[in-house]
């Protein structure tokens, strides 16, 4: 697959009192049609990268590319191609949502008969066609997401930049923009998406890269990373039976790479050594001593684990 986001040695320092060095020379790329989770700590450097993709900050060092074209040479042609939605998205408080979206619409040169249908589809696809009327000042955040994210889709772009976009909403709402952003990736677009809900990401993206006190920690599948994680840590067998006994128990306590049975009624959740492929003589185990095994279920890594592998260096 091509790349569309092409990032070689970033570098951003803020000049203050004291010099901070927010991005440390990272380097990565997302290729095209990816769904793209971007994770960091606050503070991490998440927004500085996504508002110099965005063209709205000058890098000091190092490049980036989208779509061919370079931040610094060719802003107004990037700027074209992505959709960009920042995580405190701005607005007009006496405005109504329709013309919010045909006053940003304007800006795009869209033909004014256009700008009404694109307003009208978008607001429909947000699920805000009844409050278009609404002035922006009543709207909930989570109405403010959802136009935000609208704004961003006005000139159909290739690329969505996005920027917590499902930060502070109710599960219904969360689930709303994990949809959309599916959906999206389904036509063909390539999102980048920052965000602190690792669940999310864990269900939405293809790929994540990790972001750690302005660098790049990893960039990787979710799936091999988690594999990976796997290899390196210890993990939990949980297993409900029937018919337990004690002599059951002590034969999968003096199994080699067994840490620890713990016993619950008829449950056990057995801690086993990084590495270990222990399922299948656990189960093994258990039938020759009586038990009768309802469900054995390997503890999974998660994007959480994955994430305080890389930013706590565990």
């Amino acid at each position: 697959m091509s790349l569309v986001i092409e990032i070689d040695s970033l570098v951003k320092v803020y000049n203050g009192r004291r010099a901070k060095r927010a991005l440390d020379s990272i380097t990565f790329t997302v290729e095209r049609g990816d769904l793209f989770g971007f994770l960091g700590p606050n503070g991490a450097g998440k927004t500085t990268t996504i508002r110099i993709l965005a063209t709205l900050l000058e890098p000091t060092d190092g490049t980036a590319i989208i779509d061919g074209h370079d931040i610094r040479d060719d802003p107004i042609a990037i700027r074209d191609i992505i959709g960009y939605s920042p995580e405190n998205p701005g607005f007009y408080p006496t405005m109504r949502g329709r013309d919010h979206l045909l006053y940003w619409a304007e800006f795009y040169g869209i033909p004014k008969a256009e700008r009404r249908r694109q307003a009208k589809d978008l607001l429909a696809l947000v699920d805000l066609e009844e409050d278009a009327d609404t002035k922006l000042k009543a709207y909930s955040h989570g109405m403010r997401q959802r136009l935000a994210l609208a704004q961003a889709l006005l000139n159909d772009p290739p690329i969505l930049i996005l920027d917590e976009p499902a930060g502070g909403l109710d599960p219904a709402g969360m689930r709303f923009f994990r949809e959309l952003m599916k959906r999206f990736n389904s036509e063909g677009k390539t999102i980048f998406l920052s965000s602190h809900l690792l669940s999310e990401v864990e269900m939405t993206c293809k790929t994540v890269g990790v972001i750690h006190r302005g660098k790049m920690m990893e960039v990787s599948g979710l799936s091999t990373l988690q594999n990976r994680i796997a290899q390196t840590r210890e993990t939990s067998i949980h297993v409900e039976t029937d018919d337990l006994s004690e002599k059951a128990v002590a034969a999968v306590r003096s199994m080699e790479g067994v840490l620890d049975v713990e016993v619950s009624g008829a449950s056990l959740v057995i801690r086993v050594e990084a590495n270990s492929e222990l399922a299948a003589d656990i189960n093994s185990t258990l039938l020759a001593h009586g038990a009768r095994v309802r469900s054995l279920k390997q503890q999974e890594v998660s994007l959480e684990d994955v994430f305080v592998a890389l930013t706590e260096g565990s």
